[in-house]
């Protein structure tokens, strides 16, 4: 089954409320990543049942990641349109 993640747990707090008001089950455990050892930088992993398009849809819409997901930023950054000259 995928999971989300998260780095707050108030994310994930609010991404349950909303699954469980529309009927689904969820769990909510941490995670360690390969070579972490100080228990507060271990991720919050949501697992949702049943798993389906809505509950991806509602990944970003509240903070979480799914492995593989790519997240481009929402604007591209504004470049200059000329180059800078330093000034003698």
């Amino acid at each position: 089954m995928p999971q989300i993640f998260f780095d707050s747990d108030d994310d994930a707090t609010e991404l349950i409320m909303a699954l469980e008001a529309e009927g689904y089950t969820t769990a909510l455990n941490r995670e360690a990543f390969a070579g972490e050892e100080d228990w507060e930088d271990r991720a919050w992993v949501l697992d949702v049942e049943p798993f389906d398009d809505r509950v991806i849809e509602m990944v970003d819409v509240y903070g979480g990641w799914m492995p593989g997901d790519e997240q481009l930023p929402a604007e591209p950054t504004e470049l200059p349109e000329e180059p800078k000259r330093l000034k003698d």
